[in-house]
């Protein structure tokens, strides 16, 4: 099975250190400028991203499919989605990028535009300047609280991406929305895999039957995870639970034996050895960084 390219931070970094509510925003030329504007087909498994087009032009690849982008618009693109892009130089946007559980945490309440806008689309806004200008104000306010350390800026984040999310949402309902479809059976697999660890964390499951619930083999679901992240169905699931954990830790005072037994845990001292082992310090550490 072929490898497919991926990254844990914004493209070309694999150096990010993932937690639940990472958001990082940069200009569209910073990174794409050293790539000669030539994005190759790529995914982030927990990142979910934005494209915010000014003007320019450029090509919207994922797997055989392309189209052209539409400036001005925004480009929305899933975690775990093939995707890369072809940048004309005069290209004027920006780029927001943030972890899928921060993305599915905001909409929690909100199955609709949650559903809706969780799928490879481009929103154009090419006759609608003013629902754009609006736009780009709410990406400038996400943009000042992501550099300034101001009082609850979670919850101000919060309110602008609920906010953000459905102007897009509202935009859906109108004709010029393209939404790709994006029929890799890898990737396919690997994110109903995840959906399935999400589903089932107060219930684990075995890797057999997750597989089974898949239907395909423990072998086949391996290759995938392999194909996708680099790593075995194991590790896919044991990071999922310590995303989960950083959760507990960075926002709730539990104790670390009580986040222990909530994510099924019965051995909290194995928790803790499994969380170092795969952060690089023990829970408690984390918490106090």
């Amino acid at each position: 099975m072929k490898s497919i390219l991926q990254f844990k931070g914004p493209y070309g970094d694999n150096q990010t250190s993932f937690i639940p509510d990472f958001i990082h925003f940069e200009s569209l030329e910073k990174r794409s400028k050293i790539y000669a504007w030539e994005i190759s087909q790529h995914v982030h498994s927990e990142l979910f991203q934005m494209f915010i087009i000014r003007s320019g032009k450029g090509v919207l690849v994922s797997g055989k499919n392309k189209i052209v982008i539409s400036s001005p618009c925004v480009i929305v693109v899933p975690a775990s989605i093939m995707h890369g892009f072809s940048f004309d130089s005069n290209i004027d946007g920006d780029v927001l990028t943030f972890s899928d559980n921060y993305f599915e945490s905001i909409l929690k309440n909100h199955a609709q535009l949650y559903l809706k806008l969780n799928k490879l689309s481009q929103f154009v806004f090419k006759d609608d300047k003013k629902v754009f200008s609006d736009f780009i104000y709410l990406v400038k306010k996400i943009k000042n609280e992501i550099i300034d350390d101001n009082v609850e800026r979670q919850l101000c984040l919060q309110s602008y991406f609920q906010l953000l999310f459905l102007k897009l949402y509202r935009k859906g309902y109108e004709n010029e929305y393209v939404e790709l479809n994006t029929p890799n059976k890898t990737l396919i697999h690997f994110r109903n895999f995840q959906k399935l660890i999400k589903q089932s964390l107060q219930n684990p499951l075995s890797i057999e039957q997750y597989s089974e619930k898949l239907n395909i083999t423990q072998m086949h679901l391996n290759r995938v995870c392999h194909a996708v992240v680099g790593e075995s169905a194991l590790k896919v699931v044991q990071g999922f639970v310590i995303s989960e954990a950083k959760k507990y830790l960075l926002n709730t005072s539990y104790s670390v034996s009580e986040i222990a037994y909530f994510l099924n845990f019965n051995d909290p001292a194995y928790f803790t050895r499994l969380f170092k082992k795969l952060v690089g310090v023990p829970p408690r550490e984390f918490r106090n960084s």
